[in-house]
């Protein structure tokens, strides 16, 4: 007997074609299809800030800024960063919040990068936030220059090419 799938052919038990794949550059946990609830925790942590001071944390954080949510509708951006650097201990800034473990954060597919619902400002892929950095910009201060991100070295010859001229 076959089904009538009326012009699809997405077989639905097949998850990878919903979730991020390690060739694509991104974590696996990132959505392809349509936005997830994720636990706070698990792949990330997330530091909730309202959006203006949030937009301003980013542009002082510039190219280290790491992974970056925002929602119009709640007026409210989530930097991620890597779990258990930051404890709720450490981290007190002023109208911020460090979320608990658990909480849900809704993580759309790395395609939403415009739209007035929840979409990326930075993605994943494009680096890391340090705790420290961020508490220094949502405080206003820019923080000191962080170390250049290493970068993939060419698997090329490295012998020394030198011809002798005869």
């Amino acid at each position: 007997m076959t089904v009538d799938t009326y012009g699809w052919d997405d077989d639905l038990t097949d998850l990878t074609r919903y979730s991020a794949q390690p060739d694509d550059g991104l974590p696996l946990w990132v959505p392809r299809v349509q936005t997830q609830q994720m636990p706070c925790g698990a792949h990330f942590d997330a530091v909730r800030a309202p959006a203006v001071e949030a937009e301003r944390a980013h542009h002082i954080l510039g190219a280290h800024s790491g992974p970056l949510l925002a929602n119009f509708y709640t007026k409210t951006w989530y930097f991620l960063l890597e779990p258990g650097l930051v404890t709720p201990q450490s981290w007190a800034v002023r109208g911020t919040r460090l979320m608990r473990t658990g909480v849900l954060i809704a993580i759309p597919p790395a395609s939403t990068t415009h739209g007035r619902d929840v979409r990326w400002v930075v993605l994943p892929e494009q680096g890391r936030t340090d705790p420290h950095a961020l508490h220094q910009a949502l405080e206003g201060r820019t923080p000191p220059p962080a170390a250049p991100r290493r970068t993939r070295r060419s698997r090329t010859d490295t012998r020394s090419t030198t011809s002798s001229s005869r």
